[in-house]
């Protein structure tokens, strides 16, 4: 095990990673940040110009995970466990993948109004990317661990918040809701923002295993 950390340390480490994770943090917060304007907005065309630069910032993020998966295939020694970069890159791409696929039934399915809640959940989403962008900025250098473990405790609050807000709209609508495709639109776009929510979650457990093992 010694010689093993001995090796890790007389080896040059790849710090750019760290720089990888942050831009895909910032397409998760750039991408928030469009969502709620998305919701936002009641003129269709202005929404449907959100959403194409929902797209373009999606496109970013795919680039970015491309490079994480290149650079862990032609690394040989990393500044955290390759395993953990990984999956952080993952997170931090489904979170951006997400939100487009959630705004893109706006314009598929023509909704003109959207589900109560969706502002409100749209901006937790927005809170939580802030948090993450944040904390993932602390990781270079293990700089500040217990400020990253307050952003992830903010994370989870905020996806707790956005359950209960979830389950309050989801039976209100199955009580009031008459017609039947409303329901249905209005239910998967808010479940998309949930499941959106829940990925930040995830993104904050992966946070707090990466500062457990590094501390």
């Amino acid at each position: 095990m010694w010689l093993d950390r001995a090796i890790k340390w007389l080896l040059p480490r790849e710090e750019h990673f760290f720089d990888l994770l942050q831009r895909g943090a910032q397409c998760a917060r750039d991408a928030s940040g469009l969502l709620v304007k998305c919701v936002e907005e009641p003129d269709p065309s202005k929404r449907e110009r959100l959403i194409k630069e929902i797209k373009d910032i999606e496109h970013e993020a795919d680039r970015v995970i491309i490079e994480v998966y290149q650079e862990l295939n032609r690394t040989f020694v990393t500044p955290i466990d390759r395993s953990d970069i990984y999956r952080l890159g993952s997170e931090l791409e489904g979170i951006t993948d997400a939100i487009y696929s959630t705004v893109l039934q706006i314009d598929l399915h023509a909704m003109v109004d959207l589900p109560g809640g969706s502002k409100e959940v749209a901006r937790l989403i927005y809170g939580a990317c802030g948090d993450i962008l944040e904390a993932v900025t602390c990781l270079q250098g293990n700089k500040s661990h217990l400020d990253i473990r307050k952003r992830c405790k903010s994370i989870k609050s905020f996806e707790d918040e956005g359950d209960i807000i979830f389950r309050v709209q989801i039976a209100s609508m199955f009580k009031n809701e008459r017609d039947a495709v409303r329901l249905l639109t209005h239910k998967e776009f808010l479940e998309g923002l949930e499941s959106t929510l829940d990925l930040c979650d995830d993104v904050g457990n992966v946070l707090s295993s990466i500062v457990i093992k590094n501390s």
